[in-house]
């Protein structure tokens, strides 16, 4: 239950994704992230498919690699070839996950406005910030990069 008193739904759907990458599951994110019951089933499943193509976008060379290596399916890799499928496959949900909720907690005040219901913990903007920011470290992770990049000039 939400703290505003409405029962939190989850729905079981399936987000289809590209085939090499986990496909996604409402349910989960709606678990794993503690999503308010105010988002509209529609509005999840619209921030979860674009974070999808936005991560998928971020991984498109770590994808082609792995694809030369003789990977077609992360889940289901041969362990030689990719012996931490598992752990991949996982941050690779993480990354996803975390920009749809980064993106869903900065829609948050169009979507209640009532004084009572108002709940500043959603609507933080540092909040949004903080999940954009566990995507880009997921993504770095997969693309075989530490969290901070150092060049020099």
């Amino acid at each position: 239950m939400s703290f505003s008193g409405k029962p939190t739904t989850f729905v079981e759907q399936a987000i289809e994704n590209d085939g090499f990458w986990p496909n996604l599951s409402l349910a989960e994110f709606q678990k794993g992230y503690r999503l308010p019951a105010e988002y509209l089933v529609e509005m999840l499943v619209t921030d979860l498919t674009t974070a999808m193509i936005e991560v998928n976008g971020d991984l498109a060379k770590r994808k082609s690699q792995w694809q030369n290596a003789g990977v077609t399916v992360v889940e289901s890799a041969d362990p030689m070839v990719l012996p931490e499928r598992t752990f991949h496959a996982a941050t690779y949900k993480r990354a996803v996950y975390c920009r749809a909720k980064a993106s869903l907690l900065t829609q948050f005040a169009t979507v209640n406005r009532r004084e009572s219901a108002e709940n500043t913990g959603k609507e933080l903007p540092e909040r949004g910030e903080t999940f954009l920011e566990f995507s880009q470290q997921a993504v770095r992770s997969l693309q075989g990069r530490g969290r901070i990049t150092a060049v020099l000039l």
